[in-house]
């Protein structure tokens, strides 16, 4: 019995101690535990312990943290749990009870302190422990230093003081490959193997595998250094030699260092990154696709304490997610067959979620750039599946016609797998046609992973901002992707808008399009509705486009056309009382459309007139050519008749027609040109008459220079090459350099004027809309 009284007078006199050197006693708080809920743990604590390179400099920090505020305690395990003091049941009463309450509260104070200021690879190896020592002797065996082998880093610390300069001769040494001089230096000063050649901490070894001509010299510098001994060589980033190798490409190095210390792929840097990581976010397919074979075989290693496994927890979402970025889409593909929960995973950048799925939707460059030619290679596909494939034979033709098919089919198929080795757009073109499918391929298989969450919010985080990105980048099939394996998705609001508002304000015709041919009335409803504001569907299409959108069409008059045509095609699918509907600020969509293509409009009208002005002289110029020499014809009248000396002649023929078509069409192009200078350049003019009137005065304008060029080379074969054909040649020659000139520089405003106006357009028809058909 006397020892069952000892024990917790003991216990209550070591209480009253923690509360005396705070400044007060027990009788005086109402805690028997300090309890500093008040501090700002991060005002000690700024460095976050993210592997061992900096155990040591944030055990320091919090050490200065519990010290201070009489916690030490809690960590070094002196103070235990009330619970462990009673020694009979009679002792673990309602007092006690509450001392524990007490206890727990304040440890679990510190345990919160020390988490915050862990990395979250760090943190999964102490999920789950009791105590704030627990916690404290968990990080302390696995990340604390162990002392460094005496054959090469005995004696880094003294190293680390030395001067630089020191080893300025080692350097040179090994940047010209000079092993017999480097080896000479390392049997003086052993030293000289882990010390720092320069500011960024760069080791002989970092420095070998950047600046080594020779890998030979790498392999006999390995043989002088402790395998044990390779993690410890870290730069100023904490970065270990397969780090510096995976960071600049050199496959072989990373080899070297992986045969020689296989725990370096799976070692952290100060970026929280694997070599793995680094080779990835640097687009080193070689080294990546080594890396990973590695770590596949090597995996077993990264279950030991300290060291981090790529294929697990935000290391595998990191992983998957940079590959994708990188353009690695095979091998991501392979990862999310082999390792299904990284498509499910997700970590931290730049302050928010980063998953695979927001990877694989921003890819926009993937979806986009699809020229017409591919359809002419997806044909070709087809036609290559006839070699393994019946589907493709015409039953109904004769034995006879169906081999005559085949061996057409055949040459045909021939001479396009000769084209995509030979023809280098071609094969272009089939290098885009394969990322283009294996793109789609990681967008289902990512989809279809993370559809297997089951909580709905987890499953909102990975689609959402996925949604929203392929939304903005215009991409149909990715959102397409997301609604077939996420029906709910259609209800996303980004940035205060629905879909359909996002594709119209954003100007994506893409997914404008999608919509309109897959929403249900009842959706297109719910698309439809008002933001916060008060602004419609066509509120939104009255507004002024993003920059980037209106740069896709050159000159600001066919910018006007553009925004005429969304606000006209948004137009067209609302409701009539929708057209005069007011927002909150009391503005209907044409007076916000007016608002804010002011100085657009400005702009077209300017470019307008200076592009008629131009191409006013240019006419003006021509009709006064082409009627002098109406007039003064060549080679003269009769005199007693007045006729042309060689009216019978076929090239005078030739040149009095193209005279005439040349004066008619100039004539025709100068009063077009005039219309557009004189018009009133309301908006709406800039949907079809500036443009129509335009592409007349063009096209009359190419008209009458080219039948101006042919009136002159019939000229001059009537007056020198009567006889002579071969003059025809220099003179036709010569008749086509102004000719293609003129086609060169402006035809491709021709052709955009015409494509804009009067081509099919970048909407789909009425017709094809399934909610139009609803």
């Amino acid at each position: 019995m006397a020892s069952s009284n000892t024990s917790p007078t003991s216990f209550e006199t070591q209480v009253a101690e923690f509360i005396r050197a705070r400044g007060g006693n027990a009788s005086e708080t109402n805690y028997q535990y300090p309890y500093p809920s008040h501090v700002n743990a991060a005002s000690f604590v700024s460095i976050k312990l993210l592997s061992k390179t900096n155990y040591s400099l944030w055990q320091e920090q919090m050490m200065c943290l519990v010290e201070s505020h009489d916690m030490l305690s809690f960590i070094n395990g002196t103070l235990k749990n009330p619970k462990e003091h009673a020694t009979s049941n009679k002792q673990c009463d309602n007092t006690m009870e509450a001392k524990c309450r007490e206890w727990k509260r304040s440890d679990t104070l510190v345990k919160g302190w020390i988490f915050g200021s862990l990395s979250e690879n760090v943190m999964h190896t102490v999920v789950g422990l009791y105590t704030a020592n627990d916690v404290w002797e968990k990080l302390k065996t696995t990340y604390s230093t162990p002392p460094a082998p005496t054959t090469t880093t005995a004696s880094c610390s003294n190293t680390i003081k030395k001067d630089e300069a020191e080893y300025l001769p080692l350097y040179r040494a090994i940047t010209r490959n000079d092993w017999e001089k480097a080896h000479e230096i390392f049997n003086q000063d052993k030293d000289a193997l882990t010390a720092k050649l320069d500011n960024l901490g760069s080791r002989a070894l970092h420095i070998a595998i950047e600046k080594a001509e020779s890998m030979q010299f790498l392999e006999n510098l390995l043989k002088e250094i402790n395998p044990e001994s390779l993690p410890t060589l870290v730069t100023i980033y904490s970065g270990n030699p397969l780090h510096h190798a995976a960071a600049i490409d050199n496959t072989m190095a990373a080899k070297m260092l992986v045969k020689k210390n296989p725990y370096l792929l799976f070692s952290l840097d100060g970026n929280s990154s694997l070599p793995i990581h680094t080779a990835s976010l640097n687009s080193h397919r070689r080294t990546f696709l080594y890396l990973l074979d590695a770590c596949k075989n090597h995996i077993r290693l990264s279950q030991q304490d300290g060291y981090h496994s790529p294929f697990e927890g935000i290391n595998g979402a990191r992983l998957l997610s940079t590959a994708i970025e990188s353009g690695f889409l095979e091998a991501s593909n392979e990862l999310i067959k082999d390792y299904p929960d990284m498509a499910r995973s997700k970590c931290i950048k730049d302050n928010a979620h980063w998953v695979p799925l927001w990877s694989i939707s921003s890819m926009w460059d993937l979806y986009h750039n699809v020229p017409i030619e591919k359809n002419l290679m997806h044909d070709t596909n087809k036609i290559q599946d006839v070699e393994n494939q019946e589907t493709y034979k015409a039953k109904f033709l004769s034995k006879s016609m169906e081999t005559c098919f085949y061996v057409i089919e055949r040459i045909y198929v021939k001479i396009w797998k000769a084209a995509l080795l030979k023809v280098p757009h071609i094969k272009h073109l089939q290098e885009e046609k394969v990322k283009h499918q294996e793109a789609l391929l990681v967008l289902k298989s990512i989809c279809k992973e993370v559809a297997k969450i089951d909580t709905l919010s987890d499953i909102c985080e990975h689609y959402q901002d996925s949604l929203s990105i392929a939304a903005h980048n215009d991409t149909p099939e990715v959102i397409e992707q997301i609604i077939q394996y996420f029906p709910g998705s259609t209800l996303v609001i980004i940035n205060g808008c629905t879909l359909f508002q996002v594709a119209i304000k954003e100007r994506c015709e893409k997914l404008y399009n999608f919509l309109l041919c897959h929403m249900s009335y009842d959706q297109y409803r719910y698309q439809q509705g008002c933001d916060k504001v008060k602004n419609s569907t066509l509120h939104l299409a009255g507004q002024l486009a993003p920059t980037h959108k209106l740069n896709r069409v050159s000159g600001a008059a066919l910018q006007m056309q553009r925004e005429l045509q969304w606000f006209e095609e948004v137009g067209n699918f609302v409701k009539p009382k929708y057209k005069y509907q007011k927002n909150i600020s009391q503005e209907t969509p044409i007076m916000v459309f007016r608002r804010e293509h002011k100085q657009l409009r400005n702009e077209g009208e300017e470019w307008m007139k200076k592009t008629a002005d131009s191409y006013t002289i240019v006419a003006a110029l021509i009709i006064t050519i082409v009627f002098a020499a109406a007039i003064t014809v060549p080679g003269g009248n009769d005199d007693v008749t007045g006729k042309a000396i060689y009216e019978t002649k076929p090239s005078f023929i030739v040149f009095a027609i193209s005279d005439a078509i040349s004066l008619f069409s100039s004539t025709t192009s100068l009063l077009l040109f005039l219309s557009i200078l004189t018009t009133r350049y309301r908006e709406e003019d800039f949907l079809y008459r500036l443009p129509k009137r335009l592409i007349l005065g063009l096209t009359m304008l190419f008209l009458s220079v080219t039948s101006m060029m042919v009136a002159f080379s019939a000229t001059l074969y009537l007056m020198f090459g009567q006889e002579k054909a071969w003059i025809m040649i220099p003179i036709a020659t010569l008749t086509c350099l102004p000719i293609a000139s003129f086609v060169t520089l402006q035809l491709p405003l021709l052709v955009d004027l015409i494509s804009s106006t009067y081509g099919y357009g970048i909407f789909v028809k009425q017709s094809d809309c399934k909610m139009k058909q609803s």
